[in-house]
Protein backbone atom coordinates (compact mmCIF):
# COMPACT_ATOMS: atom_id res chain seq x y z
CA UNK A 1 0.00 0.00 0.00
CA UNK A 2 1.03 3.17 -1.13
CA UNK A 3 2.59 5.66 1.63
CA UNK A 4 -0.17 8.51 2.57
CA UNK A 5 1.12 11.97 2.43
CA UNK A 6 -1.65 13.81 5.11
CA UNK A 7 0.46 14.44 8.53
CA UNK A 8 -0.89 14.36 12.17
CA UNK A 9 0.69 16.52 14.06
CA UNK A 10 0.64 14.67 17.45
CA UNK A 11 4.71 16.51 18.43
CA UNK A 12 5.22 18.01 22.19
CA UNK A 13 6.25 21.88 21.65
CA UNK A 14 9.67 21.33 20.17
CA UNK A 15 9.45 17.70 18.36
CA UNK A 16 8.76 17.22 15.06
CA UNK A 17 5.01 16.19 13.66
CA UNK A 18 4.07 12.43 13.19
CA UNK A 19 3.95 10.98 10.05
CA UNK A 20 0.37 9.35 9.40
CA UNK A 21 2.50 5.59 9.09
CA UNK A 22 4.01 6.71 12.56
CA UNK A 23 0.71 7.15 14.12
CA UNK A 24 -1.39 4.26 12.50
CA UNK A 25 1.17 1.52 14.43
CA UNK A 26 -0.68 2.67 17.58
CA UNK A 27 -4.67 3.53 15.83
CA UNK A 28 -7.42 1.95 17.83
CA UNK A 29 -10.87 1.65 16.17
CA UNK A 30 -14.12 1.34 17.70
CA UNK A 31 -16.65 0.15 14.69
CA UNK A 32 -20.05 0.01 16.28
CA UNK A 33 -22.66 -0.81 13.71
CA UNK A 34 -26.14 -2.19 14.16
CA UNK A 35 -25.43 -3.49 10.74
CA UNK A 36 -22.83 -6.93 10.54
CA UNK A 37 -22.17 -6.99 6.75
CA UNK A 38 -21.16 -2.74 7.03
CA UNK A 39 -18.99 -3.21 10.49
CA UNK A 40 -17.54 -6.61 8.65
CA UNK A 41 -16.94 -4.82 5.46
CA UNK A 42 -15.41 -1.51 7.42
CA UNK A 43 -12.93 -4.68 9.06
CA UNK A 44 -12.04 -5.97 6.10
CA UNK A 45 -10.96 -3.08 4.49
CA UNK A 46 -7.82 -2.94 6.88
CA UNK A 47 -7.79 -7.06 7.34
CA UNK A 48 -3.78 -7.87 7.09
CA UNK A 49 -2.68 -4.12 8.53
CA UNK A 50 -1.33 -4.87 12.03
CA UNK A 51 -0.93 -1.21 12.36
CA UNK A 52 -4.46 -0.50 12.64
CA UNK A 53 -6.71 -2.22 15.27
CA UNK A 54 -10.58 -2.45 14.95
CA UNK A 55 -12.83 -3.52 17.32
CA UNK A 56 -16.56 -4.83 16.49
CA UNK A 57 -19.43 -3.28 18.26
CA UNK A 58 -23.01 -4.39 17.71
CA UNK A 59 -24.99 -1.63 19.02
CA UNK A 60 -24.60 1.14 22.32
CA UNK A 61 -24.70 -0.82 24.72
CA UNK A 62 -21.62 -3.08 23.22
CA UNK A 63 -20.16 -0.07 21.91
CA UNK A 64 -19.74 1.27 25.78
CA UNK A 65 -18.37 -2.04 27.46
CA UNK A 66 -15.88 -2.25 24.64
CA UNK A 67 -14.92 1.75 25.59
CA UNK A 68 -15.17 0.93 29.15
CA UNK A 69 -12.48 -1.68 28.61
CA UNK A 70 -9.99 -0.64 26.05
CA UNK A 71 -8.50 2.74 25.06
CA UNK A 72 -9.58 3.53 21.69
CA UNK A 73 -8.25 6.53 19.76
CA UNK A 74 -11.39 6.72 17.64
CA UNK A 75 -15.14 5.55 17.08
CA UNK A 76 -16.78 4.86 13.55
CA UNK A 77 -20.48 5.33 14.73
CA UNK A 78 -23.55 4.55 12.88
CA UNK A 79 -24.82 7.70 11.71
CA UNK A 80 -28.21 6.55 13.34
CA UNK A 81 -26.90 5.77 17.00
CA UNK A 82 -25.83 9.69 16.54
CA UNK A 83 -28.83 11.21 16.65
CA UNK A 84 -30.09 13.08 19.48
CA UNK A 85 -27.70 14.43 22.54
CA UNK A 86 -30.21 12.56 25.13
CA UNK A 87 -28.51 9.27 23.62
CA UNK A 88 -26.34 7.13 25.88
CA UNK A 89 -23.79 6.83 23.44
CA UNK A 90 -23.50 10.44 22.92
CA UNK A 91 -23.65 10.95 26.47
CA UNK A 92 -21.34 8.70 27.36
CA UNK A 93 -18.31 9.51 24.96
CA UNK A 94 -19.41 13.10 25.33
CA UNK A 95 -19.18 13.08 29.34
CA UNK A 96 -16.48 10.07 30.20
CA UNK A 97 -14.47 9.62 26.99
CA UNK A 98 -13.68 13.32 25.22
CA UNK A 99 -10.80 11.89 23.80
CA UNK A 100 -11.92 9.45 21.73
CA UNK A 101 -12.33 10.96 17.94
CA UNK A 102 -15.62 10.12 16.50
CA UNK A 103 -16.80 9.74 13.16
CA UNK A 104 -19.70 9.09 11.79
CA UNK A 105 -20.82 6.28 8.60
CA UNK A 106 -23.60 7.33 6.66
CA UNK A 107 -25.84 5.60 4.15
CA UNK A 108 -25.01 8.93 1.84
CA UNK A 109 -28.42 9.49 1.09
CA UNK A 110 -28.50 13.19 2.18
CA UNK A 111 -25.54 14.78 3.62
CA UNK A 112 -27.03 17.52 4.97
CA UNK A 113 -29.23 15.34 7.55
CA UNK A 114 -25.29 14.81 9.17
CA UNK A 115 -24.62 18.23 9.93
CA UNK A 116 -26.95 18.25 13.12
CA UNK A 117 -25.46 14.97 14.19
CA UNK A 118 -21.86 16.66 13.58
CA UNK A 119 -22.75 19.68 16.19
CA UNK A 120 -23.21 16.67 18.84
CA UNK A 121 -19.52 16.19 19.16
CA UNK A 122 -18.45 13.85 15.80
CA UNK A 123 -15.71 15.10 13.98
CA UNK A 124 -16.40 14.11 10.66
CA UNK A 125 -18.47 11.96 8.60
CA UNK A 126 -17.82 8.70 5.82
CA UNK A 127 -20.57 7.03 3.41
CA UNK A 128 -20.91 3.62 3.23
CA UNK A 129 -21.90 3.53 0.00
CA UNK A 130 -18.39 4.55 -1.14
CA UNK A 131 -15.74 3.18 1.12
CA UNK A 132 -12.44 3.54 0.43
CA UNK A 133 -9.60 2.65 2.52
CA UNK A 134 -7.47 5.33 2.08
CA UNK A 135 -10.01 7.94 2.56
CA UNK A 136 -11.63 5.94 5.50
CA UNK A 137 -7.96 6.03 7.15
CA UNK A 138 -7.31 10.03 6.55
CA UNK A 139 -10.63 10.75 7.81
CA UNK A 140 -10.24 9.04 11.04
CA UNK A 141 -6.71 10.44 11.34
CA UNK A 142 -7.89 14.07 10.54
CA UNK A 143 -10.42 13.30 13.35
CA UNK A 144 -7.92 11.94 16.06
CA UNK A 145 -5.88 14.95 15.42
CA UNK A 146 -8.29 17.20 15.97
CA UNK A 147 -9.56 15.86 18.97
CA UNK A 148 -6.08 15.56 20.62
CA UNK A 149 -5.60 19.55 19.47
CA UNK A 150 -8.48 20.35 21.01
CA UNK A 151 -7.87 17.90 24.17
CA UNK A 152 -4.53 19.89 24.19
CA UNK A 153 -5.95 23.41 23.65
CA UNK A 154 -8.58 22.78 26.86
CA UNK A 155 -6.12 21.76 29.10
CA UNK A 156 -3.67 24.62 28.31
CA UNK A 157 -7.02 27.16 29.08
CA UNK A 158 -7.75 25.39 31.83
CA UNK A 159 -3.99 25.57 33.43
CA UNK A 160 -4.47 29.13 32.35
CA UNK A 161 -7.78 29.97 34.21
CA UNK A 162 -6.01 28.14 37.51
CA UNK A 163 -2.82 29.74 37.24
CA UNK A 164 -4.84 33.56 36.96
CA UNK A 165 -6.76 32.42 40.15
CA UNK A 166 -3.80 31.38 41.92
CA UNK A 167 -1.59 32.65 44.65
CA UNK A 168 1.66 31.23 43.44
CA UNK A 169 3.56 32.17 47.20
CA UNK A 170 1.20 29.95 49.06
CA UNK A 171 -0.59 27.81 46.35
CA UNK A 172 -4.46 29.07 47.76
CA UNK A 173 -6.66 30.78 45.66
CA UNK A 174 -5.83 34.42 44.99
CA UNK A 175 -8.27 37.55 45.75
CA UNK A 176 -9.65 37.90 42.46
CA UNK A 177 -10.82 34.16 43.14
CA UNK A 178 -11.62 35.21 46.64
CA UNK A 179 -13.93 37.97 45.04
CA UNK A 180 -15.70 35.56 42.73
CA UNK A 181 -16.51 33.12 45.13
CA UNK A 182 -18.14 35.46 47.86
CA UNK A 183 -19.89 37.16 45.20
CA UNK A 184 -21.48 33.89 43.90
CA UNK A 185 -22.04 32.07 47.44
CA UNK A 186 -23.52 35.44 48.59
CA UNK A 187 -26.33 35.63 45.64
CA UNK A 188 -26.93 31.74 46.23
CA UNK A 189 -27.27 32.23 50.16
CA UNK A 190 -29.44 35.01 49.46
CA UNK A 191 -32.07 33.22 46.96
CA UNK A 192 -32.43 30.66 49.76
CA UNK A 193 -31.64 32.81 53.15
CA UNK A 194 -28.99 30.17 54.37
CA UNK A 195 -25.77 32.28 56.27
CA UNK A 196 -22.32 32.91 55.14
CA UNK A 197 -19.32 33.30 57.13
CA UNK A 198 -16.34 35.14 56.52
CA UNK A 199 -13.07 34.56 58.37
CA UNK A 200 -10.15 37.18 57.63
CA UNK A 201 -6.91 36.19 59.26
CA UNK A 202 -3.62 38.91 59.54
CA UNK A 203 -0.23 37.84 60.08
CA UNK A 204 0.95 40.08 62.74
CA UNK A 205 4.59 42.06 62.22
CA UNK A 206 5.57 40.87 58.61
CA UNK A 207 6.96 44.49 57.54
CA UNK A 208 9.05 44.35 60.53
CA UNK A 209 10.31 40.66 59.73
CA UNK A 210 11.09 41.95 56.37
CA UNK A 211 12.91 44.70 57.41
CA UNK A 212 14.97 43.16 59.67
CA UNK A 213 15.23 39.73 58.27
CA UNK A 214 14.41 40.18 54.72
CA UNK A 215 11.58 39.37 52.35
CA UNK A 216 12.96 35.71 52.09
CA UNK A 217 11.57 35.68 56.21
CA UNK A 218 8.60 37.60 55.57
CA UNK A 219 7.60 35.26 52.69
CA UNK A 220 8.10 32.30 55.08
CA UNK A 221 5.67 33.43 57.80
CA UNK A 222 3.43 33.75 55.14
CA UNK A 223 3.15 30.58 53.76
CA UNK A 224 3.99 28.66 56.72
CA UNK A 225 0.41 30.43 58.06
CA UNK A 226 -1.19 29.21 54.05
CA UNK A 227 -0.19 26.01 55.31
CA UNK A 228 -1.17 25.84 58.85
CA UNK A 229 -4.91 27.69 57.61
CA UNK A 230 -5.15 24.87 54.80
CA UNK A 231 -4.92 22.15 57.26
CA UNK A 232 -7.71 23.61 59.83
CA UNK A 233 -10.47 24.50 56.90
CA UNK A 234 -12.42 21.65 55.45
CA UNK A 235 -12.42 20.38 52.02
CA UNK A 236 -15.61 22.65 50.66
CA UNK A 237 -15.00 25.88 52.48
CA UNK A 238 -13.00 28.23 50.04
CA UNK A 239 -9.04 29.84 51.45
CA UNK A 240 -7.54 32.53 49.91
CA UNK A 241 -4.96 34.82 50.28
CA UNK A 242 -6.34 38.21 49.59
CA UNK A 243 -3.19 40.66 50.65
CA UNK A 244 0.09 40.69 51.44
CA UNK A 245 -0.17 39.36 54.49
CA UNK A 246 -4.37 38.78 55.21
CA UNK A 247 -6.45 35.83 54.04
CA UNK A 248 -10.07 35.33 54.05
CA UNK A 249 -12.06 32.11 54.27
CA UNK A 250 -15.57 31.54 52.90
CA UNK A 251 -17.39 29.33 54.61
CA UNK A 252 -21.06 28.51 53.16
CA UNK A 253 -23.96 27.35 55.39
CA UNK A 254 -22.08 28.23 58.80
CA UNK A 255 -23.00 30.29 61.99
CA UNK A 256 -21.13 32.84 63.20
CA UNK A 257 -20.24 30.27 66.43
CA UNK A 258 -19.22 27.90 63.99
CA UNK A 259 -16.77 30.41 62.19
CA UNK A 260 -15.26 31.46 65.53
CA UNK A 261 -14.29 27.61 66.59
CA UNK A 262 -12.84 27.30 62.79
CA UNK A 263 -10.87 30.58 63.62
CA UNK A 264 -9.93 29.50 67.47
CA UNK A 265 -8.85 26.08 65.39
CA UNK A 266 -6.43 28.01 63.33
CA UNK A 267 -5.01 29.77 66.44
CA UNK A 268 -4.57 26.54 68.07
CA UNK A 269 -2.74 25.01 65.43
CA UNK A 270 -0.41 28.18 64.50
CA UNK A 271 0.33 27.99 68.26
CA UNK A 272 1.48 24.27 68.00
CA UNK A 273 3.11 24.64 64.65
CA UNK A 274 5.36 27.44 66.57
CA UNK A 275 6.24 25.27 69.16
CA UNK A 276 7.20 22.26 67.43
CA UNK A 277 7.71 21.89 63.95
CA UNK A 278 8.55 25.66 63.24
CA UNK A 279 10.87 25.96 66.66
CA UNK A 280 13.71 27.45 64.44
CA UNK A 281 11.75 29.89 62.43
CA UNK A 282 10.34 33.39 63.61
CA UNK A 283 7.12 32.55 65.22
CA UNK A 284 3.78 33.49 63.23
CA UNK A 285 1.21 35.33 65.32
CA UNK A 286 -2.04 36.40 63.70
CA UNK A 287 -5.75 38.23 64.54
CA UNK A 288 -8.60 37.67 63.11
CA UNK A 289 -12.21 39.16 61.88
CA UNK A 290 -15.31 36.75 62.00
CA UNK A 291 -18.83 37.88 60.56
CA UNK A 292 -21.52 36.34 59.41
CA UNK A 293 -24.61 37.24 57.30
CA UNK A 294 -27.86 35.85 56.23
CA UNK A 295 -29.04 37.34 52.73
CA UNK A 296 -26.35 40.16 52.88
CA UNK A 297 -24.12 41.22 49.49
CA UNK A 298 -20.74 40.47 49.36
CA UNK A 299 -19.58 43.68 49.83
CA UNK A 300 -20.89 44.56 53.22
CA UNK A 301 -20.23 40.82 54.66
CA UNK A 302 -16.81 41.69 53.39
CA UNK A 303 -16.60 45.00 55.23
CA UNK A 304 -17.86 44.07 58.27
CA UNK A 305 -15.24 41.12 58.34
CA UNK A 306 -12.26 43.61 58.00
CA UNK A 307 -13.82 46.19 60.35
CA UNK A 308 -14.05 43.34 63.20
CA UNK A 309 -10.32 42.28 62.49
CA UNK A 310 -8.97 46.18 62.49
CA UNK A 311 -10.73 45.79 65.90
CA UNK A 312 -9.34 42.85 66.87
CA UNK A 313 -5.80 43.63 65.66
CA UNK A 314 -5.79 46.66 68.11
CA UNK A 315 -5.66 44.02 70.96
CA UNK A 316 -2.83 41.57 71.31
CA UNK A 317 -2.42 38.80 68.19
CA UNK A 318 -2.02 34.88 67.81
CA UNK A 319 -5.71 34.35 69.79
CA UNK A 320 -7.66 37.64 69.58
CA UNK A 321 -10.73 38.15 71.82
CA UNK A 322 -14.11 37.29 70.17
CA UNK A 323 -16.87 39.42 70.97
CA UNK A 324 -20.53 39.17 70.41
CA UNK A 325 -21.88 42.38 68.95
CA UNK A 326 -25.79 42.24 68.53
CA UNK A 327 -27.30 43.36 64.91
CA UNK A 328 -30.30 43.74 64.11
CA UNK A 329 -29.57 44.68 60.43
CA UNK A 330 -26.59 43.26 58.29
CA UNK A 331 -23.67 40.80 58.82
CA UNK A 332 -23.27 39.89 62.23
CA UNK A 333 -19.36 39.93 64.04
CA UNK A 334 -17.14 38.41 66.08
Amino acid sequence: MPMISLRADFARPGEAPMAVAELRRMLRVLVVDQSPEDAREVRDLFSGEADCRLTLARDADDARGQLLDGNFDAALIEAGLWSDEQTDLVRYLREQRPDVAVVLLTNGENDRETLPSLKLGAHDFVSKRNLDREQLLARILGAVEETRTLRRRDTMVRWLEREARTDHLTGLYNRRAFDDRLREVCAQARAKRELVTVIMVDVTGTRTVNEAHGYDAGDSMIRRTAGGIARCVRSFDFAARIGGDDFGIIVTDCDLDLGRRIARRIAHELERLNAYEWAGDIPVAVSFGVASGRGCDASDLFAACDAQLSHNKASRPVISEFRWRDESDGPSVA
